[in-house]
């Protein structure tokens, strides 16, 4: 939900910012991203619906953490589609405490107008995939470590604390393919922090924004520290 009562000042700048947690008074949140871009919000007292202008995207945020016990916390879900009434292409979701500013990051992409490269193309949010390797240059400049598996294709940060897994096609014999999988961990006992999934037919692009998003070195403001368990963080108390 929209949190409009919002201290004016962070108390500190940390990163990496995967590990920054989330922060119910982010300065920058998809919600903002969402409305800025011109989506128009519904505001129910359990979610909260954006769709664009073209009624071809749309943004679910899930304001309870107990809407569906026993499954992962989800807070986020972006989709697309050809036209409203027809089956959704793509989908992604972040969870509860995934860090607001990758959150955003991903938002801000998914709204992003640019058109596609040629008119034939049509919308980029309706792009068809590309190859994984083309989304994840962003982790390999990263210094993030590739770790080639029998079934998949893993990124880990230097700490080892998030990872990338790339999705998979689905195959000639009907077997359905691999979402992306992006998650952070805590160090003192491997705990998940957050979850981020996306179909495997997410526009290359998008995932590339996640990725730039989690590599990013900028340090990302907070009003409260994380726990002191999650790791090694850089702290910087603000001015």
């Amino acid at each position: 939900m929209h949190n409009r009562n919002r201290p004016s000042t962070p108390r500190y700048l940390i990163s990496p910012r995967y590990l920054a947690g989330p922060d119910p008074a982010a300065v920058t949140t998809a919600d903002d991203v969402l409305l800025a871009a011109g989506w128009k919000a519904t505001r129910e007292p359990c979610h909260t619906d954006y769709r664009d202008p073209s009624g071809q995207r749309h943004a679910r945020h899930l304001h309870s953490r107990a809407e569906h016990p026993g499954k992962p916390l989800m807070a986020w879900e972006f989709t697309a589609s050809p036209c409203p009434t027809t089956r959704v292409t793509w989908t992604a979701w972040f969870s509860h405490d995934t860090p607001p500013e990758i959150t955003a990051a991903f938002a801000a992409a998914v709204a992003d107008d640019t058109p596609g490269p040629t008119p034939e193309d049509g919308p980029r949010y309706l792009l068809l995939s590309q190859s994984p390797h083309k989304a994840t240059e962003a982790l390999a400049t990263a210094g993030w470590i590739r770790d080639i598996g029998h079934q998949d294709d893993s990124w880990y940060s230097p700490n080892e604390q998030a990872v990338v897994i790339t999705a998979t096609v689905p195959t000639t014999t009907g077997k359905s393919g691999a979402n992306w999988l992006c998650a952070a961990r805590r160090a003192a006992d491997a705990m998940v922090l957050w979850v981020a999934l996306a179909s495997p037919a997410t526009p290359t692009h998008l995932m590339a924004a996640l990725c730039r998003a989690l590599t990013d070195p900028t340090p990302v403001p907070r009003h409260t520290l994380p726990d002191p368990e999650v790791g090694a963080l850089t702290i910087t108390p603000c001015p």
